[in-house]
Protein backbone atom coordinates (compact mmCIF):
# COMPACT_ATOMS: atom_id res chain seq x y z
CA UNK A 1 0.00 0.00 0.00
CA UNK A 2 1.10 2.96 -1.06
CA UNK A 3 1.12 6.69 0.50
CA UNK A 4 -1.53 7.67 -1.83
CA UNK A 5 -3.49 4.59 -0.96
CA UNK A 6 -3.90 5.46 2.54
CA UNK A 7 -4.18 9.24 2.62
CA UNK A 8 -6.85 7.94 0.04
CA UNK A 9 -8.24 5.40 2.85
CA UNK A 10 -8.24 7.76 5.51
CA UNK A 11 -10.09 10.49 3.53
CA UNK A 12 -12.73 7.68 2.45
CA UNK A 13 -13.18 6.90 6.61
CA UNK A 14 -13.45 10.14 7.44
CA UNK A 15 -16.10 10.90 4.57
CA UNK A 16 -17.81 7.93 5.79
CA UNK A 17 -17.60 9.46 9.62
CA UNK A 18 -18.24 12.61 7.97
CA UNK A 19 -21.67 11.16 6.50
CA UNK A 20 -22.58 9.46 9.73
CA UNK A 21 -22.02 12.15 11.90
CA UNK A 22 -24.52 14.51 9.04
CA UNK A 23 -27.00 11.49 9.54
CA UNK A 24 -27.07 11.08 13.01
CA UNK A 25 -27.30 15.12 13.14
CA UNK A 26 -30.17 14.97 10.84
CA UNK A 27 -32.35 12.41 12.56
CA UNK A 28 -32.08 14.76 15.56
CA UNK A 29 -33.25 17.54 14.04
CA UNK A 30 -36.17 15.60 12.28
CA UNK A 31 -36.92 14.30 15.55
CA UNK A 32 -36.96 17.66 17.19
CA UNK A 33 -39.35 19.18 14.31
CA UNK A 34 -41.58 16.51 14.86
CA UNK A 35 -41.98 17.42 18.22
CA UNK A 36 -42.28 21.40 17.67
CA UNK A 37 -44.91 20.27 15.26
CA UNK A 38 -46.45 18.34 17.90
CA UNK A 39 -46.77 20.85 20.62
CA UNK A 40 -47.60 23.79 17.80
CA UNK A 41 -50.60 21.79 16.96
CA UNK A 42 -51.35 20.99 20.90
CA UNK A 43 -50.81 25.17 21.30
CA UNK A 44 -53.20 25.75 18.61
CA UNK A 45 -55.62 23.51 19.78
CA UNK A 46 -55.76 25.16 22.76
CA UNK A 47 -55.63 28.70 21.76
CA UNK A 48 -58.95 27.49 19.37
CA UNK A 49 -60.97 26.34 22.96
CA UNK A 50 -59.45 29.56 24.88
CA UNK A 51 -60.90 31.70 21.70
CA UNK A 52 -64.57 30.02 22.41
CA UNK A 53 -64.85 30.62 25.67
CA UNK A 54 -63.29 34.02 25.47
CA UNK A 55 -66.32 34.64 22.88
CA UNK A 56 -68.36 32.60 25.23
CA UNK A 57 -67.82 35.46 28.13
CA UNK A 58 -67.84 38.52 25.88
CA UNK A 59 -71.37 37.54 24.87
CA UNK A 60 -72.45 36.84 28.23
CA UNK A 61 -70.76 39.80 29.99
CA UNK A 62 -72.41 42.10 26.68
CA UNK A 63 -76.06 40.59 27.79
CA UNK A 64 -75.31 41.64 31.15
CA UNK A 65 -74.40 45.20 30.24
CA UNK A 66 -77.21 45.09 28.26
CA UNK A 67 -79.78 43.78 31.15
CA UNK A 68 -77.89 46.30 33.75
CA UNK A 69 -78.27 49.11 31.10
CA UNK A 70 -81.99 48.63 30.96
CA UNK A 71 -82.52 48.07 34.38
CA UNK A 72 -80.68 51.46 34.88
CA UNK A 73 -83.30 52.98 32.81
CA UNK A 74 -86.02 51.70 34.73
CA UNK A 75 -84.18 53.22 37.99
CA UNK A 76 -83.52 56.11 36.82
CA UNK A 77 -86.90 58.06 37.36
CA UNK A 78 -86.86 56.82 41.03
CA UNK A 79 -83.95 58.66 41.09
CA UNK A 80 -84.87 61.58 39.66
CA UNK A 81 -87.98 61.53 41.79
CA UNK A 82 -85.33 61.45 44.93
CA UNK A 83 -83.86 64.14 43.88
CA UNK A 84 -86.79 66.17 43.48
CA UNK A 85 -87.74 65.47 46.68
CA UNK A 86 -84.48 66.35 48.63
CA UNK A 87 -85.45 69.37 46.88
CA UNK A 88 -88.48 69.89 48.45
CA UNK A 89 -87.39 69.36 51.44
CA UNK A 90 -84.80 71.96 51.09
CA UNK A 91 -87.11 74.24 50.32
CA UNK A 92 -89.49 73.19 52.89
CA UNK A 93 -86.30 73.70 55.66
CA UNK A 94 -85.37 77.42 54.11
CA UNK A 95 -89.46 78.06 54.19
CA UNK A 96 -89.32 77.11 58.12
CA UNK A 97 -86.30 78.73 59.00
CA UNK A 98 -87.15 82.12 57.58
CA UNK A 99 -90.78 81.28 59.47
CA UNK A 100 -89.08 80.85 62.63
CA UNK A 101 -86.79 83.96 61.89
CA UNK A 102 -90.08 85.88 61.11
CA UNK A 103 -91.75 84.77 64.47
CA UNK A 104 -88.51 85.64 66.47
CA UNK A 105 -88.82 89.41 65.19
CA UNK A 106 -92.67 89.87 65.78
CA UNK A 107 -92.22 88.09 69.14
CA UNK A 108 -88.75 90.51 69.58
CA UNK A 109 -90.95 93.58 68.54
CA UNK A 110 -94.07 92.58 70.84
CA UNK A 111 -91.83 92.13 73.71
CA UNK A 112 -90.54 95.67 73.31
CA UNK A 113 -94.23 96.81 73.03
CA UNK A 114 -94.79 94.71 75.90
CA UNK A 115 -92.47 96.16 78.55
CA UNK A 116 -92.96 99.80 77.00
CA UNK A 117 -96.59 99.47 77.61
CA UNK A 118 -96.07 97.84 81.23
CA UNK A 119 -93.57 100.60 82.11
CA UNK A 120 -95.92 103.10 80.96
CA UNK A 121 -98.43 101.19 83.30
CA UNK A 122 -96.25 101.06 85.98
CA UNK A 123 -95.40 104.98 86.14
CA UNK A 124 -99.09 105.79 85.53
CA UNK A 125 -100.20 103.72 88.58
CA UNK A 126 -97.04 104.89 90.79
CA UNK A 127 -98.41 108.80 89.08
CA UNK A 128 -101.57 107.95 90.63
CA UNK A 129 -100.23 106.88 94.18
CA UNK A 130 -98.20 109.67 94.27
CA UNK A 131 -100.93 112.09 93.61
CA UNK A 132 -103.20 109.89 96.36
CA UNK A 133 -100.84 110.46 98.61
CA UNK A 134 -100.49 114.20 97.74
CA UNK A 135 -104.51 114.59 98.09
Amino acid sequence: MTVGQLAGMIAAVALVVLVIALIWFLVQVVKALREAITNLAAVTQEATTLSHQADGILQNTNELLADLNHKAEKVDPAFVAMGEVGQSVSDLNTATRQFASHVAEQRAKRNKWTTKLGQAAAMGILARLKNRKKA
